[in-house]
């Protein structure tokens, strides 16, 4: 098991009473992923360390990463396969909670897999709600900040009766407005079929467990910090990302899925910061230098504009539940540099 990971999920399994689950199968999509990985091995160290006896059925598109392999090896169920086959057996297993968070939420992944991102949003949720509805499941489906598309200033943060500024006639579409076809199916399930469905919008989840590979932003200012020791950046940074360390935002998803009393919460973190700063933070925890390349007004033209500032409001799930205080921004980015030298066979600074 990864002892980062590891650590991470025995303090934080000790901040939430996991014994409404005990005899229960929970069904996670897209397990392999960031939020899955953690989700898993919260509640299999919850079995470990207090007998929870909570069933795990995993499914992803690969078979269990490194990170799960052992936990996998000789205990509860994984379904290596692609839930956009028509006849995927995995639907077969009964369930009593379902968190589905399949998806391809990098910009390049889901423009080069675009139909098969539309569909995981889409056409594979509206299975998982009928799957739901048939089992008597708690349904939680994992979506997203794009859903809000880039809110007027008097809406930052934005809480969740806001409805959202989206083209549906734009690259980034492919994500967001699935996402959002998404939610209206958990709506009209929730509504006409009697499931116990809920929407948790997530925002900029970071911690161990992202890999270099990943093209967002703070996975690529680490992989140019750890490999060439300097941070290029494209622009001024002076846009605001606010991010939340993927063990706070695993342990706010099993509070809405078990306790949760509302139909949609969003779950994110409360530190904001410039991506210049981000950067800086970066290279002083790495040693490495910042630098800077202009691009010309001519590229730019060509480079699609992002928010100038993404943050929630996340008032409500921190009212509805007892949520113990956040991880630190500089703890959580020290660790996550800490684990990214670690897999990748790397010195300390």
């Amino acid at each position: 098991m990864d002892r980062f990971i590891e650590q991470d999920c025995l303090e934080y399994i000790e901040k939430i009473d996991l014994t409404p689950l005990k005899g229960k199968t929970v069904y996670i999509t897209g397990a392999n992923g960031l939020i899955g990985t953690y989700l898993i091995y919260m509640l299999h160290l919850a079995n470990v360390v207090k007998e929870a006896e909570i069933n795990i059925t995993a499914v992803s598109k690969s078979p269990p990463g490194s990170h799960l392999e052992e936990i996998f090896r000789d205990r509860y169920a994984f379904y290596a396969t692609d839930l956009n086959i028509p006849d995927c057996s995995c639907f077969d297993v009964r369930a009593d909670y379902i968190i589905h968070g399949a998806t391809y939420a990098q910009p390049k992944k889901f423009i080069k897999n675009y139909k098969d991102t539309i569909h995981l949003n889409t056409t594979v949720t509206e299975k998982l709600l009928e799957k739901a509805k048939n089992d008597g499941a708690v349904f939680l489906f994992l979506s997203s900040s794009e859903v809000y598309g880039e809110p007027d200033e008097k809406h930052i943060p934005t809480g969740e009766d806001f409805p959202g500024l989206c083209s549906t006639v734009d690259i980034r579409a492919i994500y967001s407005e699935s996402k959002r076809m998404g939610e209206t199916l958990c709506f009209a399930y929730r509504n006409f079929e009697g499931v116990n469905a809920k929407i948790a919008r997530i925002s900029m989840t970071y911690g161990p467990g992202i890999g270099l590979k990943d093209e967002r932003v703070l996975a690529h200012f680490l992989k140019q910090a750890l490999f060439e020791n300097r941070i290029v950046m494209q622009d001024d940074g002076s846009k605001v990302r606010t991010f939340c360390y993927i063990a706070d935002c695993a342990l706010m998803l099993l509070y809405i899925m078990i306790y949760g009393k509302d139909f949609v919460y969003n779950v994110g973190g409360r530190d904001s910061i410039s991506i210049r700063t981000l950067a800086e933070e970066i290279c002083l925890l790495t040693g490495s230098i910042l630098s800077e390349v202009i691009v010309s007004n001519e590229k730019m033209k060509d480079i699609k504009v992002s928010p100038k500032m993404v943050k929630l409001d996340i008032s409500k799930v921190c009212s509805e539940f007892v949520l113990p205080p956040f991880k630190p921004f500089s703890e959580g980015l020290s660790r996550t540099i800490e684990w990214n030298r670690e897999v990748n066979g790397l010195p300390d600074k």
